[in-house]
This record gives structure tokens, C-alpha cells and sequence, in this order.
């Protein structure tokens, strides 16, 4: 009976630890795939999308349009329609002339899991 309780108190700790942080995951799971479909909503499959010095976004793996990846905004091609962002890189971001005379003009903010948020961006007339 003592090993019987052991296991059934062990039991108890585990589920006790486990079902927060399962819940915990799922919820950052659901907020990916909400801030995928957001983009995908945005950007037209056949267009890429360049992530302008992303750090880890997990909702890249549920995205529809080909991504790739640039380190700064003057590093994107002058024939970009689509570019995420982070909050801080914004302002130079919509203050860019590399597509002139076109510019650069966001789109959306998005909440892509826990507190980290992107802003995606169109270059337009």
C-alpha cells in the first residue's frame, strides 16, 4: 500500500505540473495559428514575404507564402510588396526610401505568441 501511495502521489505532482504548462503551450499554440491565418488573410499566397531580422516566430511554419529572411530593411529587394517587422524597427521601416517612389506602409500589428508582436508592411504607390 506505501508503493501504492507513492505512485498515486507522484501521479498527483505530475498532473498538478503538467496540466498548467500543457495548458500554457496550447494557448501559445492557438495565438500562432490565429496569427498566422491573420497574415495569410493579408498576403496573397504567391507573393514572398520577407522577415526583416524576425528572431524566433513559430508562426512562420503556418504561413502560405514563401518566406525568407533579410537581416535589415535595406537589405530587402526593391521589388518587395510584403515585410514583417518588429515594433522597434517601424519608423525606420515606414520612413524607408529604398522603394521610392513607392512607400512602405503597415498593414497590420499582430500578436504572434506571448507578448512578442510583429507589424507587417506593404509597399505600395
Amino acid at each position: 500500500t506505501k508503493i501504492v501511495a507513492i505512485f498515486v502521489g507522484l501521479g498527483l505532482v505530475i498532473g498538478a505540473i503538467g496540466y498548467p504548462l500543457t495548458a500554457i503551450i496550447l494557448k501559445n499554440r492557438q495565438q500562432v495559428k490565429k496569427a498566422a491565418a491573420e497574415i495569410n488573410s493579408l498576403v496573397p499566397a504567391n507573393e514572398t514575404l520577407y522577415a526583416v531580422n524576425p528572431d524566433y516566430q513559430p508562426v512562420f511554419f503556418y504561413l502560405n507564402a514563401p518566406v525568407k529572411y533579410a537581416s535589415y530593411i535595406k537589405n530587402l529587394p526593391a521589388n518587395t510588396h510584403y515585410f514583417i517587422v518588429q515594433p522597434q524597427n517601424e519608423t525606420e521601416a515606414t520612413a524607408a526610401q529604398k522603394f521610392a517612389p513607392r512607400r512602405a506602409y503597415p498593414l497590420a500589428r499582430i500578436r504572434t505568441h506571448g507578448q512578442r508582436e510583429v507589424i507587417l508592411f506593404r509597399v505600395g504607390q
